[in-house]
């Protein structure tokens, strides 16, 4: 098991829910209480799916809410940007991080999956080589 601080996943993530909450204090009194609030306890939970996943034996079900949880920042992202609480350019610099958030956990769900299919597989061993009688042999 990596120290979690070393996963470029938890890198990226944490940079991410830095950001969310840098934007939250700019966002207009309107969103920032609501949809503010909801953006940044999300982002704190896909840092918390990244922290549990690394130190847990079974990552799977840790992975699959983080890859749920991306999709509801996805959500509440687009939301922000359609109530134009953020500039373009901000929801694309999020959209960017988040796309680059959404690979690697989808990579590293792909990859423990992988792993699960090899271990619960059963092992073929190879059949016992049958001597072939030959012309000489008779």
């Amino acid at each position: 098991m990596a120290r979690t601080q070393h996963l470029p996943l938890y890198q990226s993530v944490f940079g991410y829910t830095r950001e969310m909450y840098r934007l939250r204090a700019t966002l207009p009194k309107s969103v920032k209480h609501d949809l503010g609030q909801e953006i940044c306890e999300s982002s704190i939970k896909l840092l918390k799916c990244v922290v549990i996943a690394n130190g847990a034996v079974k990552k799977e079900s840790y992975l699959n809410r983080l890859v749920l949880e991306i999709e509801i920042q996805w959500a509440l992202l687009r939301l922000l940007y359609e109530l134009k609480a953020g500039s373009a350019g901000q929801f694309k610099l999020f959209s960017e991080r988040l796309s680059d958030i959404t690979k690697q956990g989808q990579a590293w769900l792909r990859w423990v999956q992988t792993q699960e299919r090899k271990k619960s597989s059963p092992v073929k061993k190879p059949l016992a080589e049958t001597p072939q009688t030959t012309s000489k042999d008779i």
